[in-house]
């Protein structure tokens, strides 16, 4: 009887003292585990994002020249390819009548200058006022201009140094107004004209940074214009993307165009993994007194790598970016680098 004592006062002595130890344990454990985290200071900064548009591929500097009035080709010495330099003829198309009204020019020329030298004569000899001879002179003077007017009349010189890019005209071709002659263009810089919708056309602005795709090859430039008119069938506004030409022999062609645009200084961007998601709830943990602390935010804009926030954080505040999907409201967390 004393030993069934003994065991059960032996048994009730452990059952309490196993009750008191495994609740301080426990406890204990609980008190120091932290999950470790990465964190970062929020704060308002730009947002870069790389967008892709196409557009026509153009030589910066090129023009066309057409008829100004009904005309025969005499000359037109240039091909597709030629280059030429700034000044020099390029087309010549007098009028059907031209050599007719140079010929009758010349006539009146020649009986002026006939008088002049009549009026010298007498100017010297004193029967006539030196007025009567300037007057001569300056009807002289005009002839001679007259003539040199009509002797270059609808030729046309090379504005810049360039290369020839379309002749659909020939010589010996009767040209009407209107008709294309040729067409040049200064190479060494290119352009590419694309459009963009009304919300991307307020992040473009001059000088924003572009990326030309040739292939393998990548070309740097710059936007050089912006439209502020909206094209009323495209719904869209038209840009255009200057470049330093590195190999374009050919123009008119659609090819690709990729800008940086960046956000105006007004919101917080964090990374996109720390965001999380309930329904239509949005939330993120940010860290206060060592503890991971739920806030709502609201979002905005979004791409591949960031989200905008426009409610519920600011600046100054610790957001977790790493380890998040371990942490849960409260825990007690150790920021690692």
């Amino acid at each position: 009887m004393k030993t069934i004592k003994r065991l059960l006062i032996i048994a009730i002595s452990c059952s309490i003292l196993t009750a008191c130890y495994w609740p301080e344990t426990r406890h204990g454990s609980v008190k120091d585990e932290r999950i470790n985290v990465k964190a970062v200071t929020l704060k308002k900064e730009s947002n870069k994002q790389t967008k892709t548009y196409y557009g026509e591929l153009q030589f910066s500097k090129s023009t066309s020249f057409v008829a100004q009035q009904p005309g025969v080709i005499t000359k037109l010495n240039i091909q597709p390819g030629q280059k030429v330099k700034r000044g020099e003829i390029i087309a010549v198309y007098p009028p059907l009548n031209h050599q007719l009204q140079i010929d009758q020019a010349r006539i009146e020329q020649d009986k002026t200058i006939k008088d002049y030298t009549r009026q010298k004569e007498l100017f010297n000899a004193g029967a006539v006022s030196r007025v009567s001879v300037e007057a001569y002179k300056t009807q002289l003077d005009i002839q001679t201009k007259t003539i040199q007017q009509l002797q270059n009349m609808n030729t046309i010189r090379a504005p810049f140094s360039g290369i020839i890019t379309q002749v659909p005209a020939k010589i010996g071709e009767e040209v009407s107004t209107g008709q294309a002659i040729f067409s040049m263009a200064e190479t060494s810089a290119v352009d590419i004209n694309f459009y963009v919708t009304p919300r991307d056309i307020t992040q473009i602005e001059i000088g924003t940074i572009a990326y030309l795709n040739l292939g393998d090859q990548r070309i740097k430039g710059k936007i050089t214009k912006t439209s502020i008119q909206m094209d009323p069938k495209r719904k869209a506004f038209q840009v255009t993307a200057s470049f330093h030409n590195e190999g374009v022999l050919f123009a008119g062609g659609s090819t690709e165009v990729q800008l940086e645009t960046r956000e105006e200084l007004s919101s917080i961007w964090i990374p996109v993994e720390s965001l999380k998601q309930t329904g239509k709830r949005n939330y993120v943990f940010i860290i206060e007194n060592d503890k991971a602390i739920e806030k709502d935010v609201k979002v905005g804009r979004r791409n591949e790598t960031s989200a905008q926030i426009i409610e519920g954080l600011k600046e100054g505040q610790r957001l977790i970016t790493a380890g998040s999907e371990k942490v849960e409201r409260n825990s007690l967390i150790l920021i690692v680098e």
